[in-house]
């Protein structure tokens, strides 16, 4: 089969290697979409991202996927062979402590495809958990499929902020994960947006879903009474964190869901402690998977107009390269092997 490897900074090339073989529980999936997200740019780029260190040698990228079941494993419980499916990436042990207690996205023997030393979706085929695959009825696309996973992520971060419907909502970052968080959110009943985004294109997105104040900077929003209960970090920027802080009211939380570059983070914590703000990490996604395909099933979320660019799985290395220049208005480059 086909697949794009990750041969070093910023050189990913398509090469012929053998299909992955089909363990005991595990389905093997006929990719159809799947999205390049920061993550793997930060690794594309410089060998690393959230923490995690990408080693010497070929691997290939991607963990927002899509496809059809080629085949099942023994004993695998899933759908049959030629179902279209959508996948959730973070592949819990089921045993450990965390597993134990409902935390499965906490594992502590976490494998998550596209991470060391698991190859990712890159390819024609990729191998899956059973448990991992949620049936895609006709009605969801391809690429809405692959992108459950970023609305996973919103989800999961909209459940930990335990919103109100009459609170006031801020996102920091219009990229997927923001517009994600924004369209969970909605879901939840929250009618009042304002979203901070330097992309003017992405700002205009917001707007058409129903943001009703925009603004390049947080300081733009400072002064201006626009005091959200809770702002969602999206952007994964490092003085975010801090802007948020300084941006939500008195008693508000702010729930931090991208992941800055840096790994250590310095804001001034006087205005937080004064004003007793509560502070969330959220960690990928929890028991998503199935909300998010019934969420775009029942068109209770629209991921249908998200803005995309399309390639071919030949073309997966310009595709690395032009994401790499972000950001721009596509929320997402999708890969179709």
């Amino acid at each position: 089969m086909k697949a794009a490897k990750l041969c070093g900074p910023r050189d990913t090339r398509v090469v012929d290697v053998p299909v992955p073989e089909l363990q005991a529980g595990e389905v093997l999936v006929r990719v159809r979409a799947v999205a390049i997200c920061a993550s793997d740019i930060a690794i594309y780029e410089n060998g690393c991202a959230g923490g995690g260190v990408y080693p010497p040698g070929p691997m290939s990228q991607g963990h927002e996927f899509s496809g059809e079941i080629a085949a099942l494993g023994e004993g695998a419980d899933a759908p049959a062979v030629g179902t279209r499916v959508a996948v959730e990436p973070s592949w819990h042990c089921g045993q450990c402590d965390m597993c134990r207690e409902g935390l499965c996205n906490l594992c502590r023997n976490i494998v998550f495809p596209s991470y060391p030393p698991r190859d990712g979706a890159m390819a024609e085929y990729i191998t899956c958990p059973d448990y991992s695959v949620a049936a895609l009825p006709d009605s969801v696309s391809d690429i809405e499929g692959a992108l459950t996973e970023p609305l996973g992520v919103g989800i999961h971060a909209v459940r930990l902020a335990q919103l109100c419907g009459n609170e006031k909502v801020a996102i920091l970052g219009a990229g997927m994960v923001g517009i994600a968080t924004m369209l969970a959110a909605q879901v939840q009943g929250i009618d009042t947006f304002c979203v901070v985004e330097p992309v003017p294109e992405r700002r205009e997105f917001a707007e058409k879903i129903g943001a009703q104040v925009t603004a390049a900077t947080v300081g733009a929003l400072l002064g201006t009474g626009s005091e959200p209960h809770v702002v969602f970090e999206c952007s994964g920027d490092n003085a975010a964190l801090g802007e948020a802080l300084d941006l939500v009211r008195p008693n508000g939380r702010v729930i931090v869901v991208g992941i800055p570059e840096l790994p250590e983070i310095c804001f001034d914590c006087r205005r937080a402690r004064r004003n007793q703000i509560s502070i969330t990490f959220s960690r990928r996604s929890l028991n998503t998977l199935e909300t998010a395909v019934e969420l775009i099933a029942s068109d209770q979320v629209d991921l249908s107009a998200i803005p995309v660019r399309t390639f071919s799985l030949d073309e997966a290395p310009e595709a690395f390269a032009l994401a790499a220049q972000r950001p721009g208005p596509e929320l997402r480059f999708v890969v179709l092997p």
